[in-house]
């Protein structure tokens, strides 16, 4: 017998104590009464064959059977021909049966009593898994790694990455997860790979500026490397530490070939370069001064100049630098101008654009250069662009929140019909209105849309009170047709039927030329008692000129009023007469309440980088402006609730609550 045999029998003996032991939870008597699945006669055990027993249990899913049966076998024959397998069987069958110790004792006995098994390499295997899933994970690493090392090429290596990366993680060693995560995305199937890639960004995304070192090396050469670097440098941007932002950027730049990858970096080389070289007090300026929306450009930039005090040499000239660039109206033409405002002006922040499409695309552009910006544009989600778009201007939710606010909850109103013209606004005010409306448990009651070009409102109006569809008298008028004289003269003739009004209130959002002719026509209609409300279209003293009688009471939004006894609107308006020989609107008041505050934060002496004007946005610094109180909140949006206008005789006023005092008598 050699001396490897001799060992192994010395070995059972002890390996049948410890496995009894993990099976008792008691210390085992030696030597294990040997047990026998099956009654057999003491002369015949010998030759029972217990390994296909246990086989057969195995394949019948009997486990412990088939553990006792493996048992019996080596203990009859630790040479046999089946003693490895049997082992093997064991291992696997003590995990099924979450005994991971005895497991893992079965794993070692192998690997000391059986070196050159053939299949080691998924003994070693199994027994790393083993370790890992019992939460041994320093051990588990350990094994995996050793594995690795044994068996570089087997194809079972993309399962051992994978246990040296999760052991690695759970033992809070993060760099090592990365590391083989890293090798194991390469391993494996691409939809494997995106998990593990899920992995791999959170790391970066949570990593500090030590552990991004590292990172980077580890990841050289691979599709992680920009990433790691992007986060570098904007770690380095947030601190103001320019210089090494610069240096991740261009590290940034050299690591990839993807077109995508190198142009955040040159972005990020911009922002470097221009942050270093900004000049502070230039502001640049993105309205439509021609084209279609020129009127409105022309207005905020309008209030802007008379907040810069140009036109009063008595005082103090502005410290802002304002740099204007007619957008048109057009995308194209908003960025080819942020651009030159960005790199050649070398501005600290933008103003503008107005309109929603040239806003979008310079809220992308100007995130992307890390260039601030205070857009006036309505555009719903403006803000969500990025941390440097900010918005000081009403949106139609805040409009429509707010008169459905005072409606139901000051007036008491809970059915509401909706009057709306059939175009792009129309109809986005018909869904915010109704979206908005479900939310407080009142209810919509009729709906009709008109076409925008007409004049006579009949047929909607009918339609809202019942009156337009055939009545169950129809048949009879077409006999009084044929009637005589005589009969005509006999007929007593109902009156017409009556209106049903099954709404409180009614809601058109429209301009108010339009309303100005739809006002008259719901009284003509017998359509009254009804509370009208609209949206900031309405805001013109030709509404009362046109409409006057018709329109009492309504409700609707304004972001600015400058009838109030204030006296730094007073000036605003004055300076805005006497310049523009015209009552400034809330674009104007805007423009002026903008660039006030911003000459304010220019005073601030330490508002010196692009990141230093965003900080101080958004450190809720309030400014009390002709609009009201302007603040930004976390999104980057105002918070400012809008003024409820109503009217009263020959004028508009501040609606007020009836608990509270008139702001004007």
């Amino acid at each position: 017998m050699t001396f490897h045999n001799m060992t192994w029998y010395r070995a059972i003996p002890a390996f049948m104590a410890g496995i009894a032991f993990f099976l008792t939870g008691c210390p085992p008597k030696v030597p294990v009464e040997k047990r026998v699945p099956e009654k057999v006669e003491v002369e015949e055990r010998v030759r029972v064959d217990f390994f296909a027993l246990a086989e057969s249990y195995l394949e019948k899913g009997e486990t412990d059977r088939a553990i006792e049966a493996y048992l019996a076998y080596l203990e009859e024959a630790p040479e046999g021909p089946e003693a490895v397998l049997a082992l093997v069987r064991l291992m696997d069958l003590y995990v099924q049966k979450e005994n991971y110790a005895a497991s893992l004792q079965v794993g070692r006995l192998i690997i000391e009593e059986h070196p050159h098994y053939p299949d080691m390499v998924q003994v070693r295997y199994k027994r790393a898994k083993t370790l890992q899933i019992a939460g041994r994970y320093e051990r588990a690493r350990e094994e995996a790694l050793d594995w690795l090392e044994t068996y570089p090429d087997d194809p079972l290596r993309k399962m051992l990455l994978l246990v040296a990366a999760e052991s690695s993680w759970e033992m809070g060693d993060v760099l090592q997860a990365f590391r083989w995560w890293l090798e194991a995305k390469e391993a494996w199937a691409p939809r494997m790979q995106e998990d593990i890639q899920l992995k791999l960004d959170r790391i970066i995304d949570q990593s500090g500026e030590e552990e991004l070192e590292t990172l980077a090396e580890y990841a050289r050469g691979r599709e992680e490397t920009p990433k790691i670097y992007y986060r570098l440098a904007t770690i380095h941007l947030a601190r103001d530490e320019l210089k090494q932002a610069r240096h991740a950027a261009m590290a940034l730049v050299r690591s990839t070939t993807d077109q995508a990858w190198v142009n955040l970096g040159r972005q990020l080389l911009w922002s470097t370069e221009e942050e270093v070289d900004i000049r502070r007090g230039a502001i640049g300026c993105l309205l439509p001064l021609s084209g279609p929306f020129a009127i409105y450009g022309e207005e905020v930039l309008n209030g802007m100049l008379a907040g810069m005090r140009v036109f009063k040499s008595d005082e103090d000239p502005s410290r802002i630098e304002l740099i204007i660039k007619d957008t048109k109206g057009e995308p194209e033409k908003a960025l080819e101008g942020l651009k030159t405002l960005a790199t050649q002006d070398r501005v600290i922040g933008i103003i503008g654009p107005l309109t929603s499409k040239p806003a979008t695309a310079a809220a992308v552009r100007a995130q992307d250069m890390g260039l601030p910006m205070i857009t006036l544009t309505q555009k719903e989600g403006i803000t969500e662009m990025g941390d440097l778009i900010f918005r000081n201007f009403m949106t139609p939710s805040k409009e429509v929140k707010s008169i459905l606010d005072t409606a139901i909850h000051e007036l008491g109103l809970h059915r509401f019909a909706i009057l709306y013209p059939d175009n792009s606004y129309g109809r986005f005010f018909l869904h915010l209105f109704w979206d908005t409306l479900e939310q407080t448990g009142a209810v919509v009651t009729a709906v009709e849309a008109y076409n925008p070009e007409d004049t006579d409102f009949a047929q909607q109006m009918k339609k809202m009170t019942g009156r337009h569809y055939p009545r169950p008298g129809a048949l009879v008028e077409e006999f009084r047709l044929m009637w005589t004289p005589e009969q005509e003269e006999c007929e007593i003739y109902p009156e017409k039927p009556e209106p049903i009004i099954d709404f409180d209130a009614v809601f058109i959002p429209d301009v108010f030329q339009r309303v100005a002719m739809i006002a008259p026509q719901l009284v003509y209609h017998d359509i009254e008692g009804v509370l009208l409300m609209g949206t900031s279209l309405w805001q013109s003293p030709k509404l009362i000129e046109q409409a006057g009688d018709y329109v009492q009471e309504a409700l609707f939004p304004s972001g600015f009023f400058a009838d109030t006894p204030d006296s730094d609107m007073a000036r605003f308006v004055a300076t805005y007469r006497d310049h523009f020989n015209a009552e400034p609107g809330v674009l104007a008041a805007t423009g002026y309440d903008t660039i006030r505050m911003l000459e304010r934060m220019m005073d601030m002496g330490d508002v010196r980088t692009r990141r230093d004007f965003k900080r101080v946005l958004r450190s809720r610094l309030v400014h009390r402006g002709v609009t009201g109180l302007i603040v930004f909140g976390n999104d980057g949006e105002v918070i400012k609730k809008p003024t409820l206008l109503t009217v009263a005789g020959k004028k508009m006023i501040p609606f007020h609550p009836k608990n509270e005092a008139p702001i004007l008598q």
